[in-house]
């Protein structure tokens, strides 16, 4: 009978399904005393809300993860991180792979839909390759912290804080055991910058990654890589000239030192695409700042990474054919033609993520207050934050109504699971139409 049902799932629907289970069971495991410092019952909906902002790899939360959850609790939630950034399929197909188990083809598409990948060739061994790069980054990303927290907070203390936001920022979560997030290390550019190295290593994307590790034998990048380490750069040098320039004539790091301004400036480029690390009460910042921390936000990290947003390479692929539109020509990359089809996906990616900020903005300024002093930027910021999966927030999130507590589940849930698969899963399989209709013309613009 569970075969049957399964069966008649389309894949977006087994994948969408399977993170509602692994939220409710985080959820459950939440609200056990034993999660909690007080040692009392946590109200379910801050449970679930918590336990999605993990899945979901956000960082938003409606408690304070460092004064509210116990040990066993901040165990919890980092292991569903953890399970959330790498993605539970290939966490589930390396057992498989280890027990030397076969895989079925439906069960490779499911691992294809949650990395985002065009192609199950090797996929065993890209699963392998997947868990071994991105447990090294995070090993050594603990290593880089230890030296530092492991001196300040003591040897057990130090170590767990080391590891809780090494698999933190590597996986773009954004959560802290510091309170303030990283606000306390303004002054401390090795723990911004280390944060910020293994937040843009987690947002670059796995498959990147493995490329660029063989290139030493290879000599050559993919296509994909290429583009998308051209975007990365483009955008990164973007935002760190425009944030540096807004920042600096606000007067917002005038109080550290050059060097310590840039490592700000640079931590404040980088984690926006999706990892929620503060360096900066964001009430501070300038408006200029703000704008670009959004835009950042909806362009999020690269495809097949733990990072949210549309992707680098959506917008990318939308800006090459504009340009090209507007030249008449066709689009090619690296010698390589773009099909329409991509083209219509990066347009539909784009759009319904407008359509979803637009529609969760207009719930929420109807049932959320706005403070003395704040704009409309006191909702966007949640609202693009929970979108791109990023985790900041101006002060809203621990006084969300129920209904906008939901609203944003739903931003992060649809932020993690990606916009086409979300969508697809709301619909049967896709069935050919057998009727093709003459074409008409409607005006536009």
């Amino acid at each position: 009978m569970k075969n049957r049902i399964i069966d008649k799932l389309t894949i977006p629907q087994i994948v969408v399904c399977i993170y509602l289970s692994l939220i409710l069971s985080g959820a459950f495991l939440l609200m056990l005393p034993v999660s909690s410092q007080a040692g009392t019952w946590t109200n379910f909906v801050d449970a679930i809300f918590t336990a999605t902002s993990a899945i979901c790899v956000t960082g938003q939360v409606t408690l304070n993860t460092a004064e509210h959850w116990s040990a066993f609790g901040q165990t919890i939630i980092i292991t569903l991180i953890q399970i959330g950034g790498l993605g539970f399929l290939t966490i589930w197909m390396l057992f498989f792979t280890i027990r030397g188990a076969k895989v079925n083809l439906k069960q490779r598409n499911l691992v294809l839909e949650t990395l985002n990948l065009s192609s199950s060739y090797g996929m065993q061994d890209i699963v392998k390759n997947i868990v071994k790069v991105s447990l090294s980054i995070q090993a050594l990303g603990a290593l880089a912290l230890s030296l530092v927290l492991i001196p300040r907070l003591g040897l057990s203390t130090g170590f767990f804080y080391s590891i809780f936001h090494s698999i933190s920022a590597f996986n773009n979560a954004g959560f802290d055991l510091f309170g303030d997030s990283l606000i306390g290390f303004q002054d401390n550019s090795y723990i911004l910058l280390t944060i910020a190295s293994l937040v843009f290593s987690g947002g670059l994307g796995f498959i990147v990654w493995m490329d660029i590790i063989s290139f030493p034998k290879n000599k050559k990048l993919t296509r994909y890589s290429k583009f998308t380490l051209i975007l990365t750069g483009i955008i990164l040098t973007i935002s760190i000239i425009f944030i540096g320039l807004s920042e600096w004539r606000y007067g917002t790091f005038n109080h550290l030192s050059l060097g310590d301004q840039l490592a700000n400036i640079i931590f404040m480029a980088v984690t926006p695409r999706t990892a929620g690390y503060a360096n900066v009460d964001y009430m501070d910042v300038s408006h200029a700042g703000l704008f670009m921390t959004f835009i950042l936000m909806f362009i999020g990290g690269s495809s097949g990474s733990t990072a949210g947003g549309v992707k680098v390479s959506t917008i990318g692929l939308v800006v090459m054919f504009m340009y090209r539109m507007f030249k008449g020509e066709e689009i090619n990359v690296f010698s390589r033609h773009i099909s329409y089809d991509n083209v219509k996906r990066a347009f539909f990616i784009i759009f319904v993520g407008i359509i979803m900020i637009i529609s969760s903005s207009m719930i929420l300024f109807i049932t959320e207050e706005i403070p003395h002093g704040f704009g409309m930027e006191y909702i966007l910021m949640e609202v693009m934050s929970c979108f791109g999966t990023v985790g900041l927030s101006l002060g809203l999130t621990p006084d969300l109504t129920v209904i906008g507590k939901v609203v944003l589940m739903l931003l992060m849930f649809v932020g993690r699971v990606g916009l086409m698969t979300f969508f697809w899963s709301l619909g049967g399989p896709k069935k050919e139409s057998k009727v093709h209709y003459p074409e008409m013309n409607i005006m536009v613009g």
